[in-house]
Parts: C-alpha cells; structure tokens; sequence
C-alpha cells in the first residue's frame, strides 16, 4: 500500500510534496502518455456534513492543485453518496421521519425547500463550503450510476465471487459472514428498503431475496421475499464491497481516508483485497489520515456531535479554513476548541507565515512561506503583501465604542492603508466579531470602566509609581511607543516589579489583570482621561 513518506518531510517545503514525487514515481506511465489521474472521495450524506469530512477534501484537493501546477493531468472527484440506507436520525431532524429508516437516502423527502430530496439538502450545503476554499471538485451523486448500469459488472463479480468476498473479509478482519451471506443488498419491491433485505441465492441472472424484520436495530422489514435482476439501481453492495467496487467503476489512481477506515483490518484493508482478487484492479494511491478533533472528541454526524461545516467555514475566512486544514501533515490529528485559542492562533499563525513569505521575517524560511502559498485560494496569482491587525488587537478594537477601526490600524502602520488593507481589515474584523459573540472566552472580551473600578486596591509602592506615571504622562507624547517608554521608564526609577505596575493599569481601565499590549491600549484614551484616572487611584 502506498502511503507518504513521513521521514521526508523535514527535508522538503509541505507534506504535500513528497506525496506528489510518490504520486509520480508510481503512475510514471499513466503521466507520461498523458492520461488523466482520477482523484476520489467521498461522503455519505446521512445528515449535515461535518466539519472533519473537509481534511479529506483539503488533501486530495491539495494533491489535484499541486499536480495541475505541475502540468499533470488530473480530476478530484467528490461523491455525494445518495444511495446508503438511512441508518440514524440526526438530533435535529424531526422524529417523524423515523419513518423513513431503511429505505435509500435518494427516497427520502426533502426537509428543507429547495433541495431534491433529503440526503441533497446536506449536499448543497457542503457543496458551497467546499466551493469557496477553490479546489477543483467535480461534484457527482451514485444514484445515477446504478440507474444507468455502470455498477452492473461489479455487481455480477461480487455475487459470483461471493465465497472469495467472504474469505477476505475473515482473513483481513478476523470478522466472518455466514456461508449463505452474498455481498448485495436489494431495494424490497414492497417496501422501498434496502438496508432490510438479505439476498438467500443467485442464479447467475436474478437473485432471490428476503426483507427482514429484524435484520438490523435500525429499520423494520415488510417480510416480503421476491426474485428480482440486481441490475440497473435495483439493488447495490454493502459500503466495504461497493468501495473498492467504486474504484474501478471510476477508474480511481489516488484515494486517502481516514483513521477509522485505514486501521489494520479496517476497511481499506478489506477493500484493498477485494479490488485486487475480485474486481482485478489496482488499490488506488492511499494516503492515510487522521481525525478532525473538536475540543479532544472526534466528529460525528450521525449522534451531532461537534460542528458542521457550514458552521466553522461561518467562523473562518476560506483561506483561515484552507490553511487550518493543510497545515498539518495527514497522519497528525487536528484539534480544533473554539472556545478556546485555537482561533486567535491560527491568525497569527497565518501572519507569521505571511512574514516568511513577503521576508519579513529576519530569517525567512521556505517551508513557512510554501505553506502561506498553498493556503491561499487563488493559486494562479501571488498573493498581495497587505498590513494586517494582529487578531487580538483587532478583539478589542472591535469592542471599542470610542474608537474608529480604520483611524487604530494606520495609527498602528505608520500610514494610510491601501483599499486592498481596508477590505482585508474589514474582513477580518467581521470574523472576530462573529467569534466574539459566539465562542471567545473570557479572556478575550473587553468592557471599559467608567471611573476607578469599585474595591480597587493598591499597594503604597504601587501608589508611589502610578503618581509618578501620571506626572510623566504630562509631558508624554500621546503615542503607543512612548507611553511605553514612560511606562518602563517609572518602572525602572521607582523598581516596581512590572506586574505590579501593568496589573492595576487594566485593573484601572478594563477591571481585569490583563488586556493588550499596555503602551497602545493606553494611547487609545484621552491623555487627560488617563492622567485623571491615575491620580484619583493615588488619592
């Protein structure tokens, strides 16, 4: 099994470039006659698409950018699968639809206007998400490739190979079917489902076949037994036959998954046997990789657990959301807490890698700048050098009723910004924002008090250095740096320790032992406002 070459990465700019030299090196003949490499993945549209289901597209959408940039042909294939049996009912569908467990999920109806049916309400959903982020997705449902007979073959190799299908999944998982067991499930002709029915017999043309009552916890069978073609939609194979069935019927060079799946004698395992002994065709390119973690727990559709995609691409600007999702390698889990830092990080994560790539920084390097590059959705032109506010300056910006955003950021430049800076500013400023009211700690907000803070206490000494610091604010230029410098200045005159200085500043001013950085935050008030909040602290 092909998987990307760990050690490697150390050496090379993005882990993605390794993966392309293997890539390569193995379909160095398909490249060279010009053949168009067929990259795949998948979702089963059970209920909305969660926001962990987007590493599998940043990868192989990441594979297909790079290969393109390198003149190789190539097509990112995204399905989205309408044709499992509804198994689960997401917590915020109404429990009516209870009604509909068992049958194709391309049978049930809509629940919101606007879509064909059930499963598609989730798939436009994911489909504009995924849209903005600017990988090259070819979209397409499995329905339709039943219907028009494109699975026939794999259908009638599978039930003739039933015995072989049977011994791979023993020797792989250690998991054995009964003997009678045939990989395929048939759509009841009296009840429309088909995770209920169990095929008893195959004549090599038409296959007999029972809807069970109580074949699984899920769905209830009519009880209705029939002899029907398992052709042309009639019928499709269980999800670990009908993966690997889906690589040939598709002419798959190049499918990752995830950790689930790729676990010694998970499903890739099995799949990788079947398409090889079975169906006589190559595994395709594997990269393995691992979940998508909110606050430590894994995501789930199915029990709704975590956050959807829609919901996380509405906290994140698509390149934010592109970068959070290829910034690692794929075989290192991606935690992802809200409520916690790893928004503001990854802001400032995405400045630090903009200073690499502009060589702002005093040792720029190329693998940060690589990185800055590829996480951008326009890939055909260089990105723009912009100045941008640092995320939590920008926090508490926002939560300023007295200040004017544009008016602080050129204070903080040095100059007027561009057009271009004032877009991006705002941009971001709705972003943080939108994080502000729904998930920031409190760490993060920001309210101003109106005169010294009720029970503000200080010591003598402290008292001793805000006097001092108010008699040099009066000959202060009214400017972050300078403020800074008076700061430091009383600090070192009166030996203050510095905490015991900046904690009652912010104490002062935001009621709290902390805030950002002291010297602009101060400068951000009337001169006299602040002189006079410190002298009536010392009185």
């Amino acid at each position: 099994m092909a998987r990307y070459a760990e050690k490697r990465y150390s050496q090379r700019m993005s882990w993605v470039d390794p993966v392309i030299d293997e890539i390569k090196t193995r379909f160095e003949k398909e490249i060279s006659a010009g053949k168009t490499l067929i990259i795949r993945d998948e979702k089963t549209l059970s209920g909305r698409v969660h926001v962990g289901s987007l590493r599998g597209v940043a990868i192989h959408g990441l594979i297909s950018e790079v290969l393109t940039q390198q003149g190789i042909k190539n097509e990112f294939l995204f399905e989205l699968n309408d044709f499992d049996p509804m198994d689960g009912l997401p917590v915020n569908i109404d429990p009516s639809y209870q009604q509909y467990m068992g049958l194709p999920l391309f049978k049930v109806p809509a629940h919101e206007a606007g879509a064909e049916n059930y499963p598609m309400v989730f798939g436009h959903e994911f489909e504009k998400v995924t849209q903005a982020l600017g990988f090259p997705i070819k979209f397409y449902t499995v329905k339709p490739l039943y219907l028009e007979g494109k699975f026939n073959d794999v259908i009638r190799q599978a039930l003739d190979n039933a015995d072989k299908i049977r011994k791979i999944y023993k020797e792989v998982s250690g998991g054995g079917k009964p003997d009678d067991w045939y990989p395929l499930n048939v759509i009841c002709e009296n009840c429309g489902k088909v995770g209920t029915t169990q095929v008893t017999s195959w004549d090599g043309t038409n296959v007999t076949y029972e809807c069970k009552k109580l074949l699984v916890k899920w769905a209830q069978g009519c009880e209705h037994k029939g002899t029907i073609s398992p052709f042309d939609g009639r019928a499709k194979l269980p999800w670990k036959v009908e993966w690997p069935a889906k690589w040939k019927v598709m002419n798959v060079n190049i499918e990752g998954a995830g950790k689930d799946h790729s676990a010694a004698g998970g499903s890739r395992q099995i799949g990788a046997r079947i398409v090889k002994d079975v169906f006589n065709y190559p595994n395709p390119f594997d990269i393995p990789y691992e979940f998508f973690n909110l606050a430590g727990k894994k995501m789930s559709a199915s029990k709704g657990l975590g956050a959807s995609a829609k919901e996380v691409s509405d906290l994140l600007p698509p390149k934010l959301l592109k970068l959070l999702m290829i910034r690692k390698q794929p075989n290192h889990p991606i935690d992802f807490d809200p409520e916690g830092n790893t928004i503001p990080n990854l802001f400032d994560e995405y400045d630090r890698l903009s200073d690499h790539y502009f060589k702002r920084h005093p040792k720029p390097e190329q693998q940060f700048a690589r990185t800055f590059a590829l996480a951008q959705i326009d890939t055909t032109h260089a990105p723009k050098d912009l100045w941008q506010m640092r995320f939590t300056t920008l926090s508490f910006v926002v939560q300023m009723p007295h200040l004017n955003l544009i008016e602080e950021a050129e204070k903080l430049k040095g100059s007027k910004l561009t057009n271009d800076e004032i877009d991006a500013l705002n941009e971001r400023a709705l972003y943080v924002k939108k994080w502000l009211d729904q998930y920031a700690a409190p760490e993060y907000t920001f309210t101003i008090q109106n005169g010294v803070p009720e029970g503000f206490t200080i010591s003598d000494m402290q008292k001793v250095a805000l006097s001092a610091l108010a008699e040099k604010f009066a000959s202060t230029e009214w400017e972050g740096g300078k403020i800074q410098e008076a700061i430091h200045a009383v600090k070192t005159e009166t030996g203050v320790e510095p905490k015991e200085l900046f904690q009652p500043l912010y104490q002062l001013f935001l009621g709290r032992n902390s805030g950002p950085q002291v010297g602009w935050f101060l400068s951000t008030f009337a001169k006299e406002d602040v002189i006079n909040r410190l002298k009536s602290a010392t009185r």
